[in-house]
């Protein structure tokens, strides 16, 4: 069992104690609350960094390296990609929450086998969904965020995602919720606009981005520390795994996409991620929370419950 840090903020957001579900027992849940004074309680569920590799003759060019991956990608417990993911999809049916947040990686590459079973499998819980983009979910073979990538391999995956200008957003009477796609350690302009019409209405918003934000320098925690050890730096020493000036720079559009993120004055209330495959949370600004979840490859689900 993992205990979750405390951290204290206005916002009151309190980090139950993480344990294994009866009847899923090799799905870790991370249960989250979060007070926004909110009529009626909404429950989300989030998964990230899945990374199911499943591969079929449509896809026969890239067979070697699907085989590779789908044994790269082992639970604890010894389960494939695949098969944690079916475990936490009979969670989610069997949670119903008011919304699935799939947080990117969920599948390794564009491959129609691994695209077919996450959509199966998702669709399967009756639960309202939003599948946002990884750095991983349309890749194919060697094209990595080429044009190619996105003319040919991103369709593919509009049997499980609605994703449109880099974003995807769900309203609902108290709450916005915002999923902002990777762009290749950055994020779109549509995605930016789209944050800067949510700021002009007074509903709170729960964004997710695939890759963490850097935090504020007095909130660092260990989150830019640990990222480093995990996955290494750059020659200058930044992390290569988060959005921001110690990580990996954001260009104009991030860096004002961040800076509203941020911004006390804004609408966002709470930020979720992935991509780094490793729980963490810590305060971004003095106000404003980020919740970064472990890989779903391992069995790590978030259950985040507002009131």
């Amino acid at each position: 069992m993992r205990i979750c840090t405390v951290v204290c903020i206005s916002l009151s957001l309190l980090c139950m104690a993480c344990n294994s579900q009866a009847g899923h027992k090799h799905v870790k849940v991370s249960e989250e609350e979060l007070d926004l004074g909110l009529s009626k309680p909404f429950d989300i569920m989030f998964v990230a960094d899945t990374h199911i590799s499943l591969c079929d003759e449509r896809d026969e060019a890239v067979k070697d390296k699907a085989d590779l991956r789908y044994g790269a990608f082992i639970s604890p417990d010894g389960l494939h990609a695949d098969e944690i993911y079916a475990e936490e999809m009979n969670l989610v049916k069997e949670k119903a929450p008011d919304l699935l947040i799939l947080g990117g990686d969920i599948v390794d590459s564009a491959m129609y086998a691994s695209i077919d079973f996450a959509t199966e499998k998702t669709r399967d819980t009756g639960v309202d969904y939003i599948y946002g983009m990884g750095n991983h979910d349309f890749e194919y073979g060697d094209e990595y965020y080429s044009d190619k990538a996105y003319s040919d391999y991103l369709p593919r995956l509009e049997t499980v995602s609605a994703t449109k200008d880099g974003y995807q957003l769900k309203e609902y009477d108290e709450l916005v919720v915002l999923v902002v796609d990777d762009d290749n350690n950055q994020v779109t302009e549509g995605a930016l606009n789209a944050l800067k019409d949510l700021s002009r209405q007074d509903k709170p918003v729960i964004l997710c981005t695939h890759v963490p934000i850097e935090p504020d320098p007095e909130y660092s925690n260990d989150l830019i520390e640990s990222s480093i050890r995990m996955w290494g730096a750059y020659d200058d020493g930044r992390s290569r795994v988060l959005l921001g000036d110690h990580a990996c720079i954001p260009n104009d559009v991030t860096r004002e996409f961040i800076e509203l993120v941020k911004s006390p004055d804004g609408p966002v209330k709470l930020v979720m991620s992935g991509h780094i495959h490793f729980y963490n949370k810590s305060n971004l600004t003095d106000n404003l929370v980020q919740i970064t979840t472990g890989a779903g490859f391992e069995g790590d689900i978030i259950s985040l419950h507002i009131k």
